[in-house]
């Protein structure tokens, strides 16, 4: 009997030890807590991509860089008609394998207006030459995206988010710049362009670009 109650002092101290300990153990949680802000929330979780914005955020600087590097197509179709890769690396970017996008501008006259696309006749090229102006579907958002050479795949989470920036750079371009060209009213005047020309992405001669801008006399 003795046995048993001195077996009972040590439960009863686990009994009041125990609640005490529980209750130093939610202090010092607590005390390690840390409760963030809605915005420090937001730095650690930012918003997701939106390439629509993002788009809209660097069209200007691309049409800007554009303009500024702009080379004389018939500089430029030249030097294609003799080496393609050596006249992309020398006046564009990687557009792709084996392609480059390379700024251009050019004035001619509109011979034909066609399906979204403007013919033009430019002097000075190579024989054979075919200049054509995507104001509709057939423009390239990729040349777009691809002729500064500082939006890389590496800095996108994926392919679906690199494409659609491309794809909305192209929808920037069409609203700003195709949109305000009146295909039924060029035919027979002159306009002067300044485009992105993607190489190796037609038949030899042919040069289909994307416009950053489009002016017509008259």
């Amino acid at each position: 009997m003795s046995t048993v109650a001195a077996a009972r002092p040590p439960r009863m101290l686990a009994r009041l030890v125990w609640p005490v300990v529980l209750a130093a153990l939610l202090v010092a949680m607590g005390m390690d807590t840390r409760f963030l802000s809605g915005k420090e929330v937001s730095a650690i979780n930012p918003a997701a991509f939106n390439a629509k914005d993002f788009a809209a955020a660097q069209y200007p600087k691309i049409v800007s860089a554009v303009e500024a590097k702009a080379v004389d197509l018939k500089e430029v179709a030249t030097a294609v008609a003799a080496d393609p890769a050596a006249a992309g690396k020398k006046y564009g970017n990687v557009a792709g394998t084996d392609k480059y996008a390379i700024p251009v501008r050019f004035t001619g006259k509109v011979t034909e207006t066609d399906a979204g696309l403007l013919t033009v006749d430019v002097a000075g090229l190579p024989k054979g030459s075919v200049v054509r102006v995507a104001v509709g579907q057939a423009a390239n958002g990729t040349a777009l995206r691809d002729v500064p050479g500082t939006l890389k795949f590496k800095d996108f989470q994926n392919q679906t988010d690199y494409q659609q920036v491309a794809n909305e750079l192209k929808a920037k371009m069409l609203a700003e710049v195709a949109g305000k060209v009146d295909a039924s009213a060029v035919r027979g005047k002159n306009a002067s362009v300044v485009a992105v020309y993607v190489t190796n992405t037609g038949p030899e001669g042919s040069f289909l670009v994307t416009p950053v801008k489009v002016e017509v006399a008259g």
